[in-house]
């Protein structure tokens, strides 16, 4: 009985660890893909643009796996907090890629830093505070 209990004990932690550890993914994948588009929309050098979309494209990939993980998850937190996130983050991509990069590669800077410090300031909010609703300070920064 004792081998159950403890045995029931560590799979309940370790489910804990996993979405925490999941949700701190996700937290770090949209800091990343949030500040090098910051970095993009400042930017005037091509090669830098170029270099700063491909760490976005690899932080959205990040960010989308481990929203994924955590709404395939069994014992998921917050069903309608994780949906809200998946869809927030949709519009701030949709945006992203339709507007905010299309500008700057077309050397509308002002533009982009209009959009990025607006809509998608108030998206990043949502995003954040979910993040943080679900997690709290549980991620070690």
């Amino acid at each position: 009985m004792k081998k159950l209990l403890i045995s029931g004990m560590i799979a309940f932690f370790a489910t804990q660890w996993v979405q925490a550890a999941t949700i701190c993914d996700a937290r770090i994948a949209l800091a990343e893909a949030r500040l090098n588009l910051m970095m993009m929309v400042v930017s005037t050098d091509k090669a830098e643009q170029d270099d700063l979309k491909v760490e976005i494209d690899k932080a959205s990939i990040d960010l989308e796996k481990a929203i994924a993980a955590m709404l395939k998850d069994e014992n998921k937190i917050d069903d309608a907090q994780l949906t809200t996130l998946e869809e927030t983050w949709a519009a701030f991509k949709n945006t992203r890629e339709t507007e905010i990069v299309p500008a700057v590669y077309a050397g509308d800077n002002d533009k982009a830093v209009g959009i990025a410090t607006g809509v998608q300031a108030g998206r990043m909010k949502v995003m954040n505070g979910i993040i943080q609703a679900l997690n709290g300070d549980n991620c070690g920064y």
